[in-house]
């Protein structure tokens, strides 16, 4: 539905009945009126789903209760004039996609607006196109609503009883002068901002539905081109509701048909549009989905580097404070050491001098006790020496109870340890952005995959594809598929196994199409898919490609048309016999030809294809010509013309069989020895052909 639906009448008395129990009866709703019951048959109509009386939250909130037969005796009773406006109809048309709930929903939404506007008391009657109407040929889907709404402000009495205003009438149902002069709209512009509250209603109640948005503008402000009605008469008007055809009647059937294909081909091209946009999207998407990939490498990898430093750091603080305690351990025992060395030395000059004192004399190989002293003093200062080296050492050394180096180790060790955790932070949100932009192109592509599959399930219908027998074209229905695509489609269905097995659940055959539809499917099978997504745009492609082919051929039929009608006149033009060896010695040149074209590159590949047909088909006929030609030597009564001829096929024969004679199927090989044979025959007498 691309346009809304909404008219609006007003419902005025005549003479001699009621105006809105007529207006009742048509809407399909019982309706008794005291003064009009014996004057019409007030029966339940067919189609009528529901009748509902809706009042207006005020009245309502008050419980105000009131029939439909007392609402409109009130509402006539106050009119004081013969011609009076007593109400008026709404009339809407409903979303057939809708279910009945949500239709009568939507409709009693609508009704429940006006009520409050104006502050008046509606009558909703909701019908179906009934049987009758369906037969005459009227759309099965034409849900709608008629809906009486009265032109008075409905007021509750001290007595709980409903009373209309003499004096009131609502604003809607003003002139457009008194309108104008109480600084209101037209009643035109207001109609038309009832209708856009509609579109509103319903495109809301349309959400999730693949259905196309209703429009409250007109189709010439759509930009939507549309023929004319032609106006019928009274007369062809009642024929045509008693199911006679009229002459208009049948222009305007035609005229409707019309407009509908235009409107089917304008909504075919808007969802190609949309399709073609969601395609680029889903590839864009795809792109950053593998930048987002690379990226999360990346910071993983980062992240994992950092992770490794601050691992590294904590193992070379722990390494230093472990050095440090060891380096403490060294200097106490150091310094243990020097003082065990100081009373070694004393023992050892005690212990020589109560030698010598023993011995009484000086050997030549002892030492005297100054040169001893000596030599221990040498000993204490390199003892002392490297002592304080290692002293140095450490005091150069940063200390791990230093406490101003221990702050600063630790405020690095927060640092990093923030920076680690703003890194994993942004790896996770961004994780988390990225999952959740993959989720939803997964979802666009399994709408897309799911589109795709009920188009390739539908494809027989008859709506979709051109009905054999009918006389139908493709320029009437561009966008149904044509023959051809409609064999390919089969083709491709055959090859890889999609049509449904039997007894295999819809459901499941419908996910199994769908899975199958997967994205190097997709990317190989892409012609198909796009014969899918817009058979015209397939049908135009093919039919711009297959015009080089057409022409090419054209061209080569010409040019040896003319070479076979030298050659004929070589042979000495002896009608069957001199056409066929003609076209027996062109045959090889002109399937070099076809051979050049179906190896060329710039040649496409649906034009291949049908070269290669045009070759397979022009290898048999050569295989028949040479058959039939050697056959009909025998009835060449001229001896040197019948040599001639012979010497023609032979060499022709030779060429044909060396250069495709490994093409040729095993019928073509027997047409060939067929011919062969004929030619080992004895020729024909002149009395023999003569008798026959």
């Amino acid at each position: 539905m691309a346009i809304v639906h909404i008219a609006t009448k007003a419902i005025s008395r005549k003479a001699g009945q009621s105006a809105v129990a007529s207006a009742a009866y048509r809407a399909g709703v019982i309706l008794k009126d005291e003064r009009y019951d014996k004057s019409h048959d007030y029966s339940k109509k067919s189609g009528v789903m529901s009748a509902d009386i809706i009042l207006p939250t005020a009245l309502k909130t008050k419980g105000l209760i009131v029939s439909r037969e007392e609402l409109w005796n009130k509402a006539e009773h106050v009119e004081g004039r013969t011609d009076s406006r007593v109400a008026r109809e709404w009339l809407i048309n409903l979303p057939h996609e809708l279910d009945e709930a949500k239709r009568k929903a939507l409709a009693h939404e609508f009704t429940q607006a006006l009520a409050d506007k104006y502050n008046i008391i509606a009558d909703c009657a909701i019908h179906s196109p009934s049987k009758k109407e369906v037969a005459r040929g009227a759309d099965p889907r034409n849900y709608h609503a008629h809906i009486l709404v009265t032109t008075r402000e409905a007021k509750m009495g001290a007595d709980g009883q409903l009373f209309f205003d003499k004096d009131l009438k609502i604003a809607f149902e003003w002139s457009n002068k008194k309108r104008d002069a109480k600084g209101l709209q037209s009643s035109i512009k207001e109609i038309k901002d009832i209708r856009q509250s509609w579109v509103d209603m319903a495109n809301k109640a349309l959400i999730g539905l693949d259905v196309m948005k209703l429009d409250a503008r007109s189709f010439k402000a759509q930009g939507v081109d549309r023929l004319p009605t032609v106006k019928m008469g009274v007369d062809a008007t009642n024929m045509e509701r008693k199911g006679i055809n009229t002459e208009n009647g049948n222009k305007n059937r035609a005229i409707h048909v019309i407009n509908q294909r235009r409107e089917f081909t304008k909504q075919s091209n808007r969802k190609a549009a949309d399709e073609r946009h969601t395609v680029e999207y889903i590839e864009w998407a795809t792109e950053r989905v593998e930048w987002a990939t690379n990226r999360h490498r990346q910071i993983d990898k980062h992240i994992e580097g950092s992770r490794q430093r601050i691992e590294r750091i904590k193992r070379d603080t722990k390494w230093a404070v472990r050095e440090d305690e060891s380096i403490s351990r060294l200097i106490d025992g150091s310094s243990k050491g020097g003082d065990r060395n100081s009373d070694n030395a004393e023992w050892a000059l005690k212990r020589s001098e109560g030698i010598l004192r023993l011995v009484g004399t000086r050997e030549p190989d002892l030492k005297t006790r100054k040169e001893r002293v000596a030599e221990f003093e040498q000993q204490a200062t390199a003892v002392n020496r490297i002592i304080a080296d290692r002293a140095n050492a450490i005091a150069t050394a940063p200390s791990p109870f230093d406490d101003n180096a221990r702050r600063a180790r630790a405020t690095r060790l927060a640092r990093e340890q923030r920076e680690f955790d703003t890194a994993a932070e942004n790896y996770d949100r961004k994780t988390r952005y990225y999952s959740g932009r993959i989720e939803s192109v997964n979802k666009q592509l399994r709408h897309i995959r799911l589109g795709y599959a009920q188009k390739l399930l539908d494809r027989h219908k008859e709506d979709n594809r051109l009905r054999v027998g009918w006389r139908e074209s493709s320029d009437d229905y561009p966008n149904k598929y044509d023959y051809r695509q409609s064999d390919l489609l089969d083709a491709f269905a055959d090859k890889f196994k999609l049509d449904k097995a039997s007894g295999e659940d819809y459901r499941d055959y419908r996910k199994r199409i769908s899975d199958t539809f997967d994205s190097p499917f997709f990317n190989e099978n892409k012609p198909i898919m796009d014969l899918l997504r817009d058979p015209k745009a397939e049908r135009d492609q093919y039919e711009a490609i297959k015009t080089h082919y057409d022409t090419f051929i054209e061209e080569l039929d010409n040019r040896y048309k003319a070479i076979d009608s030298t050659m004929r006149n070589r042979l000495g033009n002896i009608s069957d016999a001199s056409r066929r060896t003609a076209e027996s010695l062109s045959a090889p040149s002109y399937l070099k030809e076809l051979d050049d074209y179906i190896s060329n590159e710039e040649t496409a590949d649906a034009n291949k294809a049908l070269a290669i047909k045009c070759k397979a088909d022009k290898i048999n006929r050569t295989c028949q010509v040479l058959k039939l030609g050697m056959i009909g030597l025998r009835d060449i009564r001229e001896a040197d013309k019948r040599q001639t001829h012979s010497e023609a096929l032979q060499a022709s024969s030779n060429n044909f069989m060396a250069s495709y004679g490994n093409e040729l199927s095993n019928d073509e090989q027997k047409a060939i020895n067929d011919g062969l044979s004929a030619v080992n025959q004895p020729v024909r007498s002149n009395t023999m052909s003569y008798k026959r």
